[in-house]
């Protein structure tokens, strides 16, 4: 799915949409980064806060269709990123990686230091 926003209010308004129909989470790195996005009244967030992988795969997979990864921007967030997107894939998990496209090109690097 390559989802297009026009603008950053515009890619919270649909973000939080997308989060109505209760089978979509969005998954994050940590505590600050589920704060700051609790903060645009989003639900379904998962926070990693040093979880194990599998435990939150799990998670996802028994709660979950699709799973929106917002992991940073940097090169642990990228790893992180394409770990998740494999594990959560081959279980038959959705995932958008739309959102945190879309970011790059904010030039954001970490998700709690969102707008």
């Amino acid at each position: 799915m390559s989802e297009i926003f026009s603008s950053f209010e515009d890619w919270k308004k649909k973000l939080k949409k997308e989060l109505d129909n209760n089978k979509t989470c969005i998954l994050v790195e940590g505590k600050r980064d589920l704060l700051k996005l609790l903060k645009y009244d989003l639900k379904n967030i998962i926070s990693l806060k040093g979880r194990k992988y599998y435990d939150v795969v799990e998670e996802i997979i028994n709660n979950f269709d699709k799973c929106i990864l917002l992991f940073d921007l940097d090169k642990h967030g990228e790893r992180m990123f394409q770990k998740f997107s494999k594990m959560l894939s081959k279980e038959g998990v959705e995932i958008d990686s739309s959102y945190r496209d879309y970011l790059k090109n904010l030039n954001v690097e970490e998700i709690e230091n969102l707008p």
